[in-house]
């Protein structure tokens, strides 16, 4: 297997692009008129502002809460609707659950925002902001304005891309925490970095 360095780079004239793109007008004449670097130069910023903003709507939502007194109950007992209805009216029903899941959404929404925003821990982060938003998707089903695509699934999407892009690692302290020893020589600790 080539190294990176070893590696040859893709000559444009060996690159076909498929009949359908044409059909669309992205023609290889346009795709060749962006320079390779600004994609290149683009992406981290890009990445960076994306990953800042996904922290920022989870730490604000989060601290509203936590400073304006947040209480599940209401919202599991009567907003909740769909297929899942019975689960989310009984759990609103009992003070157990309400005081278990009170906590968990606030606490949850800060520290998903924190380390979105400190880019520290970025994968565990988004796994479960992604989990949370899930959640929330599943309690408002189907949504008000669409079949079946509310932006809950976009937020989730676009966890996902700054999961598989490594957001963490651009201006974030996981790119730091990779940099130590121990963690060099872990290598399963580094997925749930970046």
């Amino acid at each position: 297997m080539a190294t990176r360095s070893e590696a040859r780079p893709i000559r444009r004239e060996l690159v076909r692009w498929p009949a359908w793109t044409r059909s669309i007008g992205i023609g290889r004449a346009r795709v060749d008129a962006v320079p390779e670097t600004l994609a290149q130069s683009m992406l981290g910023p890009v990445i960076l502002l994306a990953r800042l903003t996904m922290g920022w709507i989870f730490a604000y939502a989060g601290f509203e809460k936590l400073i304006e007194g947040f209480t599940s109950a209401g919202f599991l007992q009567h907003a909740a609707k769909g297929p899942l209805t019975f689960w989310f009216h009984s759990l609103g029903a009992s003070s157990t659950a309400v005081n278990i899941i009170d906590p968990l959404v606030v606490w949850g929404e800060i520290f998903i925002g924190l380390a979105l925003v400190f880019g520290v821990f970025t994968r565990v982060g988004l796994f479960f902001a992604a989990v949370q938003l899930m959640l929330y998707y599943l309690a408002q089903f189907p949504p008000a304005n669409n079949p079946f695509m509310g932006y809950h699934l976009v937020y989730i999407v676009i966890l996902g891309l700054l999961g598989v892009l490594g957001a963490g690692r651009i201006v974030g302290l996981d790119a730091w925490i990779e940099r130590v020893p121990w963690v060099r020589r872990n290598r399963a600790v580094t997925a749930i970095l970046g």
